[in-house]
């Protein structure tokens, strides 16, 4: 049996409600999706220990679509090592995750299709959903959520419209997600120009 959560927020020009998901430890097929086994995932994915020796002195303000997104995961986990007050709840700090590359893939896909067909949603044109589109990664997870946001022009941009949005941040700082994937898409033809997906899961155990 899987429970889905849609989280509603406020009227908002650029950034989308968060939604998030949870399948039972139950469920071996997520999404009539035949799935690998999460040892395939662990070596895609880095500590966030690894990616903060070297991303201290980022500037996330300065930090494009065309960056290596993976230096973000700092920024994320210094959010979580606090306290975050989301809408009028308070949530305490929760354990760092770490950086995905079938997260990422999950979130390029849906970032590049937002750009490419100019949309804004969570919902893709094919009707899929953020637990379909990290199920075709071939990801098996207990627990996904994903955060999209469309405009920004730097990841510190859309992360702090993430944060000032109480679905979003609730996503961020939700002690579910282990892992996380960031991407974003470009096409000047687009209304918004930059659309940004962020994507969270936990392997299912």
């Amino acid at each position: 049996m899987k429970f889905w959560l849609v989280l509603l927020c406020g009227s908002l020009s650029l950034t989308a409600c968060g939604s998030s998901s949870n399948s039972s430890s139950t469920n071996t097929n997520v999404a009539d999706t035949s799935i690998e086994s999460d040892s395939s995932i662990s070596d895609e994915q880095i500590s966030s220990s690894e990616v903060s020796e070297t991303t201290d002195s980022t500037d996330y303000s300065a930090m494009s679509c065309e960056d290596d997104l993976i230096e973000a995961l700092t920024l994320i986990n210094q959010l979580r090592a606090e306290s975050q007050t989301c809408g009028s709840t308070t949530y305490p700090a929760v354990d760092a995750v770490t950086w995905s590359s079938t997260l990422t893939l999950a979130a390029e896909a849906h970032s590049s299709n937002m750009a490419n067909y100019n949309f804004f949603s969570h919902t893709g044109l094919d009707d899929s959903t953020v637990g379909n589109r990290v199920s075709a990664q071939g990801y098996e997870w207990s627990y996904v959520s994903e955060n999209i946001a469309a405009g920004q022009t730097s990841v510190q941009a859309a992360v702090d419209g993430w944060m000032e949005s109480e679905g979003h941040c609730i996503n961020i700082m939700s002690e579910n997600a282990q892992e996380m994937g960031l991407a974003c898409a470009v096409n000047n033809d687009a209304d918004y120009r930059y659309y940004w997906t962020q994507v969270f899961a936990k392997p299912l155990q």
